[in-house]
């Protein structure tokens, strides 16, 4: 992604913090990347889920802003609420080891739904 976009979609702090990264904004659909390290697992040196959920709010947020309009998600924000993962499997950091997670309008009704994997 080129430097005027994502200054133009800024990342939160925290997940600056963490590492992730905006790959792609258009209408409806936002894809989120981080570099998975060391530091980004629990314990048994699998990935945290609070890892994954911060790249998925962060992409699923940037989907409701991308369809809204930043003017006027700047003049009344918008937050969420419930927010729900499944971990079908853990990761773990290998060399080079990226992880995607995209976010994506599904239908008129505002529905979201977000996704992501390996690239």
């Amino acid at each position: 992604m080129s430097e005027s976009v994502a200054a133009e979609h800024p990342s939160s702090p925290f997940v600056e913090a963490i590492g992730g990264r905006l790959e792609e904004w258009r209408e409806g659909y936002v894809r989120m990347a981080l570099t998975l390290e060391p530091h980004h697992t629990n314990p048994n040196g699998v990935m945290h889920g609070g890892v994954v959920t911060t790249l998925m709010d962060e992409a699923l947020g940037g989907v409701i802003a991308s369809v809204r309009g930043l003017e006027t998600v700047s003049a009344a924000p918008h937050a969420t609420v419930e927010m729900n993962a499944s971990f079908l499997a853990g990761a773990r950091p290998r060399r080079s080891d990226r992880r995607r997670g995209a976010g994506a309008a599904t239908g008129p009704a505002g529905g979201l739904r977000g996704g992501g994997g390996a690239p």
